[in-house]
């Protein structure tokens, strides 16, 4: 019986461990935005499955040598040559891991480091909710930008990557989907790469 309080006291332990990382990737991300002058004052409720920003770094790996001029399916940002601080290898094995994770988390506030959001009082909005016009919510946030993302993967608690997508709350889709690759950096999370589909114009 000891043994069982044991292992179960130890795997709530490190599942609160694991979420605390997490929200530490996304939290130093958003306040890494806003010191952009990037304000978000909604954040979609529903996060994307984590297996999406793993297809995007493996498709960006894979197309890695393809020459200029032909289709590339995802690109990192800037020019070469790129860094690839998680091989394919890795990418594989945690697809393998969280592909039975199907179960879509919904964001909380407490989630969040309320400063770093352009109104403090920020909004939480179903994936398919609308701000009704002439409502106080619409009055208060349909001028400011939302957010859609996902929960990070942390690869040896040095490096995370994320699904993250800006938009207008108006209606445009803002500077369209990217996926994020962090570092841990002097103990805080930097981002040192994006990817996203060259393909998709905005």
């Amino acid at each position: 019986m000891k043994n069982y309080i044991y292992c179960l006291l130890s795997l709530l332990f490190i599942s609160c461990a694991s979420r605390s990382i997490e929200n530490e990737v996304i939290n130093d991300f958003i306040k890494e935005q806003a010191d952009l002058r990037n304000y978000y004052n909604i954040v979609v409720e529903e996060a994307p499955s984590r297996i999406l920003p793993l297809d995007y770094y493996e498709k960006a790996y894979e197309d890695r040598n393809i020459r200029l001029g032909d289709e590339i399916r995802i690109m990192p940002n800037g020019y070469p040559p790129y860094i690839w601080p998680i091989d394919i290898l890795e990418i594989k094995a945690l697809k393998e891991k969280y592909k039975n994770d199907t179960i879509a988390y919904y964001w909380k506030k407490k989630d969040f480091i309320r400063k770093n959001f352009a109104d403090k009082d920020f909004k939480l909005l179903k994936i398919n909710e609308r701000l009704v016009p002439n409502t106080p919510d619409f009055k208060k946030y349909a001028a400011g930008y939302g957010l859609l993302i996902s929960k990070p993967i942390v690869s040896n608690n040095k490096y995370a990557l994320f699904y993250y997508s800006p938009y207008v709350i108006g209606g445009h889709t803002g500077e369209g989907p990217k996926v994020i690759l962090m570092e841990k950096l002097d103990g805080r999370w930097k981002t040192i790469k994006t990817y996203s589909d060259p393909n998709v114009i905005n």
